[in-house]
C-alpha cells in the first residue's frame, strides 16, 4: 500500500484485492456486511462465527476466497486457537473485530450471565486477538475494531455494554502504539444506531417486535440525516479505515449526525 495514497470508494478494490483478512462476527449484521464487502473487492476472508451455514450463499458465489472458522468468543479455548488456525493456510494482512453482543437491562436487573457475556465478546476476545495479531499480521497490516457511540453517550440500560466498548476503545490505542514499529495500523469505528439483528434483539427484552419497530422509527427522527445506519454503511467505512495509510489509534464515528443532536 502506498503511503501517499488517499483512498476513495472507486479505488479501494485494488488496495484490498489479493489480501487476506480475519473477520469475527462474520455471520450476521455488520460482520457479514464487512465479509461481503471484502470478498467482493477480491480479498480472501477467514470468517469466524458460530452459525457458519449462514455464509453458504456467499461462499458459493466467491468460491476459494471464503474460509469458514467456527468459534464461540465466550469460550477462551476457542479464542486462543483462532489466530493459529487462521494462519495455517496463509499470512494475514488485516483483522476486523465485528462480533458484538448487547443487552439493554436496567440497573438492578442485570444478570451475571449477560454481564460476563458482553465483556467476553465485546472486550476480552477482541483484546486477546488483537494482542496476538499485533506481532503476527503481515508488516503494514491493519486492524479495525467495531466499537459504539454508546461508549461515549451511555444510557441507563446500556451500563455494561457501554463500559465494554469504552474499554475496547482504550485497548485500540495501546495496540496502535504496539503495532507502530511494524507499520501495523489499529483503529476503531464507532457506529450510532444501526438497524441490525443485534440492535433489534438487544432492545427486544419484554417488548414485542412491533414495539421495537416503533422505537427504531422514533430513533430515526433523532438523526439529522433522517435515518438509522445500515450494516452496509459501517462496512464501507471499515474499508476506508483498512487502507488509510497514515491513520492509527483513531476512532471514526459514523452516526448520521446523532451526536450533534
Amino acid at each position: 500500500m502506498s503511503d501517499s495514497f488517499l483512498p476513495d470508494a472507486s479505488t479501494l478494490k485494488p488496495l484490498i484485492a489479493y489480501r487476506r483478512f480475519l473477520v469475527t462476527g462474520a455471520t450476521s449484521g455488520i460482520g457479514f456486511a464487512v465479509t461481503k464487502a471484502l470478498v467482493e473487492r477480491g480479498a480472501s476472508v477467514v470468517a469466524v462465527g458460530r452459525r457458519l451455514e449462514l455464509l453458504a450463499e456467499l461462499e458459493a458465489s466467491h468460491r476459494g476466497r471464503l474460509e469458514l472458522l467456527r468459534a464461540c468468543l465466550t469460550d477462551a479455548g476457542d479464542v486462543r486457537f483462532i489466530v493459529p488456525r487462521a494462519l495455517e493456510h496463509g499470512p494475514l494482512d488485516g483483522f476486523v473485530s465485528a462480533a458484538g453482543i448487547a443487552h439493554h437491562e436496567p440497573l438492578g436487573a442485570i444478570s451475571e450471565r449477560t454481564f460476563r457475556e458482553q465483556f467476553e465478546v465485546n472486550t476480552f476476545a477482541p483484546m486477546h486477538l488483537g494482542a496476538d495479531l499485533v506481532a503476527k499480521l503481515e508488516p503494514r497490516g491493519a486492524m479495525v475494531f467495531i466499537a459504539s457511540t454508546l461508549a461515549h453517550r451511555p444510557t441507563a440500560t446500556s451500563y455494561v455494554y457501554s463500559a465494554s466498548k469504552a474499554a475496547l476503545l482504550s485497548a485500540v490505542k495501546s495496540l496502535a502504539i504496539a503495532g507502530a514499529p511494524r507499520g501495523i495500523r489499529v483503529n476503531a469505528l464507532s457506529p450510532g444506531v444501526v438497524d441490525t439483528p443485534m440492535t433489534r434483539s438487544a432492545r427486544l427484552g419484554e417488548a414485542t417486535e412491533r414495539d421495537v419497530d416503533e422505537r427504531l422509527k422514533q430513533l430515526e427522527s433523532l438523526h439529522p440525516l433522517g435515518r438509522l445506519g445500515t450494516a452496509h454503511d459501517v462496512a464501507e467505512a471499515t474499508m476506508q479505515l483498512l487502507v488509510a495509510p497514515w491513520t492509527t489509534g483513531a476512532e471514526l464515528v459514523i452516526d448520521g449526525g446523532l451526536s450533534l443532536a
